[in-house]
């Protein structure tokens, strides 16, 4: 994404969806995708779009927030371990993959990701 902030000739659109999986490996700064995606999840594909006012940015704290819902209609039956944020370019580029503790996804269930990115001072 450093091209958006670099480049005068922007080619790729900013991070504005959510994809979701069932892959368990340790993310990796290398990571390009999900391990192993659902798919067909939402109503018109593989991923969604962020809720509406996100991503919101804290400037003081340096501080962006995005926020990911997946309602009880959507990915049910599927047991949910992996989050990420990516554009929606044809071929689409990841910008964060997390994993946690699966979640059994029923007709009961609604999630809500949501996911703070910080940057700081380097260390000395």
């Amino acid at each position: 994404m450093l091209e958006r902030t670099y480049s005068s000739t922007v080619t790729k659109t900013v991070i504005s969806a959510f994809k979701i999986g069932t892959g368990t490996t340790d993310p990796l700064v290398s990571d390009t995708s999900l391990q192993t995606p659902i798919t067909g999840w939402y109503s018109s594909g593989d991923t969604k779009t962020f809720i509406s006012g996100y991503p919101s940015f804290d400037t003081t704290n340096n501080e962006v927030t995005i926020q990911g819902f997946v309602s009880s209609t959507e990915a049910n039956g599927n047991d949910i371990s992996e989050f990420g944020t990516v554009n929606t370019d044809t071929s689409e580029i990841m910008d964060c993959r997390s994993t946690f503790t699966a979640i059994s996804k029923s007709t009961t269930d609604e999630i809500t990701f949501t996911q703070v990115l910080r940057l700081r001072e380097p260390e000395a």
